[in-house]
């Protein structure tokens, strides 16, 4: 198998640092390519240094830098063109509201950031990273939404707005990305993964009592793990068959069911 290189977004938060190890493990990825905020440089360079010696550190390449930012394409296509190709994208870059609130009391230029991250990071990820895979002929792309894009979710309808979007997103990317004009298709698939309430640190601002009901309310009894997550994205972007592409995933422990 050819030696390939994967890009991961939001690689310092909890899921982010379980796909990593994923990617981390499989030898046939000789550059995993990690992305986050700038104050998580610290987080990100611990969390490498955490990892088994067994994994040599050169194949890392770290960036830490605002998705955002309005040089984020400049930024995006720099780096792609450092690392040569991108095989797969991951979106894993995600941010939630500190506080839940319905929309009448929402300040919504407070949660500007919350779609500008969740969706437009995410777009600007696929639109740079996409004509570099077109031109090899192939790719796979992971973005990670949310069970709050398909469901009210009251209080916290900024989240799940920037979450359906990215459903939206990764259906229509995966219709257009394998287009070409001068030949047969390119092996390109694009979907997305749609946790539940996940054991990490954004899982902590939420109430207990949402918590709580969300265990109540799932056959486990419990949160997903950040590893379980991150199974089903390893498995997407490396494993599944072609003909899979433009799903969403829900990993939620039955809670839609």
């Amino acid at each position: 198998m050819a030696q390939k290189t994967v890009l991961i977004t939001g690689a310092a938060g909890g899921i982010g640092q379980a796909v990593v190890k994923c990617f981390a493990d499989d030898k046939n990825f000789q550059k995993l390519v990690l992305i986050d905020q700038p104050n998580k440089r610290e987080y990100l360079d611990v969390f490498i240094a955490s990892l088994p010696t067994s994994i040599k550190r050169e194949r890392f390449l770290n960036y830490c830098f605002d998705l955002t930012d309005l040089n984020a394409n400049q930024w995006f296509r720099s780096l792609i063109i450092v690392c040569n190709k991108i095989d797969i994208l991951i979106n894993v870059a995600g941010i939630a509201p500190q506080i839940m609130t319905p929309l009448i009391k929402t300040d919504l230029d407070a949660v500007h950031k919350i779609m500008a991250v969740n969706f437009w990071g995410t777009a600007k990820l696929c639109q740079s990273v996409l004509p570099f895979m077109q031109a090899n002929g192939y790719g796979r792309i992971v973005n990670v939404a949310s069970i709050s894009a398909f469901m009210a979710d009251p209080g916290n309808m900024i989240y799940s707005a920037s979450k359906a979007a990215v459903v939206q997103l990764t259906r229509a990317l995966a219709k257009e990305a394998p287009f070409n004009k001068n030949g047969p298709p390119h092996d390109i698939a694009v979907n997305a993964v749609a946790p539940g309430i996940v054991d990490t640190d954004m899982a902590k601002q939420l109430s207990e009592k949402m918590v709580a009901g969300y265990k109540l309310a799932t056959p486990f009894g419990r949160l997903g793990k950040p590893e379980e997550i991150a199974e089903v994205i390893y498995w997407l972007a490396t494993s599944a068959p072609q003909f899979l592409t433009g799903e969403v995933i829900r990993v939620d422990g039955g809670f839609l069911a």
